[in-house]
């Protein structure tokens, strides 16, 4: 049994601690991003007519995009960055959705795959990126254009009742990380906790670990998914 703490944001935190505790861990929850929808103004988002497709690299994109969607984008392709994503969008609506393998990279090969040179998608985005999907699309000739729907903002610190658990159990604190925005909150609530007990993180890519080096040992998921995550922990 692992002490696990699950820091993603909520509701998915909740849905990932279920996952943990029926593996038979012991598991705190603090999420450390917190969701906020932004209102882009009217007419931000361009007409269906004219794109290829909608791309969503979060379930939240799709949340926040939902009251400035009209029937025609919704029978539009969506091209998601993974499987969790995509199944979202199919919860919300989009019957021809399309899932990559987990990445922004990902993402970028299978778009070019998809749609031809002279296509144009809109990509369903948050405030703060750790990539440039654009800039990843450029030479095949896809355009890209964006729209910030919601901000994950950070929470500073763990919750003191979060804090004092974990100080008071043995053996280190398992931390799976699933984006390098919640690693870069966790790494920085870590850092503000001067008498922490020792970490293991768990990250879903390289990219998603590298804010927490320095500061326990990082492995790295097999594959880019909570399953992966979960592999790495005792049976």
């Amino acid at each position: 049994m692992a002490r696990v703490l699950v820091t993603r944001p909520a509701p998915a935190a909740d849905r990932s601690a279920a996952r943990y505790r029926a593996a038979g861990h012991e598991v705190h929850v603090a999420p450390l991003l917190a969701f906020a929808p932004l209102d882009p103004g009217p007419g931000a988002l361009p007409p269906a007519k004219g794109l290829a497709a909608l791309v969503a690299t979060s379930a939240r994109g799709i949340e926040a995009a939902g009251p400035f969607l009209s029937p025609a984008h919704y029978a539009l392709p969506l091209h998601a960055v993974g499987e969790a994503t995509a199944r979202a969008a199919r919860a919300a609506g989009f019957a021809d959705t399309h899932a990559a393998e987990g990445d922004l990279i990902a993402l970028a090969a299978a778009l070019r795959a998809a749609l031809p040179r002279g296509s144009e998608v809109l990509h369903l985005a948050p405030r703060d990126r750790s990539g440039d999907l654009a800039g990843l699309l450029q030479d095949a000739g896809i355009g890209c254009r964006l729209v910030e729907l919601y901000a994950m903002d950070p929470v500073r610190h763990l919750p003191e009742d979060v804090r004092a658990a974990l100080a008071a159990g043995s053996g280190p604190v398992v931390a799976p990380v699933y984006s390098r925005r919640s690693a870069q909150a966790l790494a920085d609530a870590l850092v503000a906790w001067g008498d922490r007990p020792a970490f293991r993180f768990l990250a879903i890519s390289a990219e998603a670990g590298e804010p927490l080096a320095g500061l326990g040992p990082v492995e790295l998921a097999k594959t880019p998914d909570e399953a992966g995550l979960m592999a790495l922990l005792p049976g």
